[in-house]
């Protein structure tokens, strides 16, 4: 573990990710030798980690290119970052609860490219600590080398059509079936 870079991005977003700090804090507890570059945004520095708030863009690729590991959470942007690197990060994804995230679509999201191979997925401590290390090891594949089974699947999901609703149908029930009436009579 000694000398090894693992780069950890709690992201840009508004809210702070301190679960992921902690816990990022904890790995690094047990392992001292390790050089943690931590993106932290609002969330909470990782003490023994060189910590910084926005990293600029480039850098954080270049960073993660060279990285043993890299760690990320759950947003969209950086998973689909890795993959265009070639590179599986682990994710922690943001979940409800303590002002992370308003709603769930980091687990759902992070559940599907787990499924898929194109992420390892972390939802507790000791499973974030598992995977660092095996990544480590050289248990695992090394993060340059991207699974590419599902692949195909997300691209399918990309360009299905999207399905809009009609504007009102997020009107309460009767309001809606009397909006429906008059927008089908305006159309007449």
């Amino acid at each position: 573990m000694t000398g090894s870079l693992i780069v950890v991005s709690a992201g840009t977003y508004h809210l702070p990710f301190d679960r992921l700090s902690s816990w990022v804090e904890e790995w690094l507890v047990r392992n001292p030798g390790a050089r943690v570059v931590m993106q932290h945004g609002p969330s909470a520095p990782v003490a023994g980690a060189e910590n910084v708030e926005i990293l600029p863009y480039s850098e954080l690729l270049e960073l993660c290119r060279k990285a043993d590991a890299v760690v990320l959470q759950g947003g969209a942007g950086g998973v689909m970052d890795m993959r265009a690197l070639g590179i599986v990060p682990i994710v922690v994804p943001r979940v409800p609860g303590d002002g992370e995230v308003v709603d769930d679509h980091q687990l759902v999201f992070s559940a599907e490219m787990a499924d898929l191979g194109i992420i390892r997925r972390a939802l507790r401590s000791d499973e974030l600590s598992d995977l660092i290390d095996r990544s480590l090891s050289g248990e695992m594949a090394p993060p340059g080398t991207i699974a590419t089974p599902g692949a195909d699947a997300v691209r399918a999901l990309l360009e299905r059509p999207i399905r809009r609703a009609r504007w009102y149908a997020f009107l309460p029930r009767g309001v809606r079936s009397l909006t429906a009436i008059v927008a089908a009579k305006l159309r007449r």
